[in-house]
């Protein structure tokens, strides 16, 4: 015969959800270039204003200008002369 299963006690394995939002994660390590590189990737023809990046990638302005300042001197993205940021043609 086999041993009865020993089982924990419902209550110590209930955890509380949390809801996954883009604000809970922090975007602000040094993989947010590759996240940002990765969405203009994805999204052929985006071209944001860095006001609409920044909302988009829910980074600061600054960080949003450190991220899309990075990606433009590695010739990754253009800055067009009207401000938007997007792929090189």
């Amino acid at each position: 015969m086999a041993e009865p299963r020993q089982t924990m006690p419902s209550s110590a394995l209930e955890v509380a959800p949390k809801a996954l939002s883009i604000r809970s994660l922090d975007y602000r390590r040094p993989d947010a270039v590759t996240r940002v590189r990765g969405e203009f990737s994805e999204m052929r023809g985006f071209s944001p204003t860095i006001e609409q990046a920044a909302r988009l990638f829910d980074l600061s302005m600054d960080e949003c200008r450190r991220v899309l300042g990075i990606l433009e001197r590695e010739g990754f993205l253009r800055r067009t002369p009207d401000g938007r940021y997007r792929l090189p043609a």
